[in-house]
């Protein structure tokens, strides 16, 4: 155990791995239309290994996923140990390695398609039995791998007095009930106003509306930072003012370090500071340099 935390002190991200293809181009094509790319570079990702990898700069992190063998997943898990994640709840499937597909352009903003491949194959009993070998006391999901999987999380848990972390992207129809365990929920502005069904409404709206159905809840705002909504109390938390280059991930590098920080023990309120603060400084880099 490394001296970032003891083993009372750990997070399980239960998430998906990818191979990213990203695409550089000067601009995304519309329908039907071709455009031309001007560089480009495979890496691993998924919103569960990005997250992952964010959570384990912090505090000692395992990652619960389902993986290729071909090429591609073996090298995502030798990626993904050589950085500190523990990759021993990380089950082979006979499907090839989810892929994500992304379109960068010189604003900084993107484009995904993902193909979930291996990820399809986590189930939810495959989770459970390895949280209860793991025991975290903080546990990340997000929704890039079936609903079963993140229900089993949360009944875990719950039966195990574990913080439960929901960012439920990407968006998709879900058990509005598991919104009552995560503590925090954790979306963008536009994530919120799905949820929450209040369209055009300001941020700190939004958070505090998402905050009666579960028990916390971070808004993140882009380049304005975040909004916290917890016990009646919503406190913006701003971000500082920077040149974004590649905002791939930063959304998942967010994500993670907040569980890193809240099983650190920090406050929500300093771990949502924290995860503003790294999250600024990724966007600032092409994937290459991070």
């Amino acid at each position: 155990m490394s001296a970032r935390g003891a083993a009372a002190r750990s997070v399980a991200v239960v998430g998906s791995v990818n191979l990213d293809v990203v695409v550089t181009a000067d601009r995304r094509a519309g329908a039907g239309e071709t455009v031309a790319g001007r560089d480009l570079a495979e890496v691993v990702g998924g919103k569960g290994a990005n997250q992952a990898l964010a959570a384990a700069r912090e505090v000692d992190t395992a990652l619960v996923a389902s993986l290729g063998t071909d090429a591609a997943g073996g090298a995502a898990r030798a990626d993904l140990s050589r950085a500190g994640v523990d990759v021993q709840a990380v089950s082979p499937s006979s499907k090839p390695t989810g892929r994500a597909f992304i379109t960068l352009t010189p604003d900084g903003e993107n484009s995904i398609v993902v193909v979930p491949l291996a990820n399809a194959d986590l189930t939810g009993d495959r989770v459970f039995a390895a949280l209860e070998s793991l025991r975290p006391t903080v546990v990340l999901c997000q929704l890039e791998v079936p609903l079963d999987a993140v229900y089993r999380a949360a009944e875990w848990c719950a039966s195990r007095d574990a913080r439960f972390l929901l960012n439920p992207s990407p968006m998709i129809v879900f058990d509005p009930h598991v919104l009552s365990s995560a503590d925090p929920l954790i979306v963008n502005r536009h994530e919120a106003e799905l949820l929450s069904g209040l369209r055009g409404a300001g941020v700190t709206d939004l958070a505090r509306h998402l905050s009666l159905v579960s028990r916390s809840v971070v808004v993140t705002d882009g380049p304005r930072g975040a909004v916290v909504a917890l016990d009646d109390t919503v406190e913006l938390v701003p971000a500082p003012v920077v040149m974004a280059v590649d905002t791939t991930g930063a959304g998942d590098a967010f994500a993670g370090v907040l569980a890193g920080r809240l099983a650190l023990g920090d406050s929500l309120h300093h771990a949502t500071a924290r995860a503003v603060d790294v999250a600024s400084r990724i966007v600032q880099l092409a994937r290459s340099e991070r």
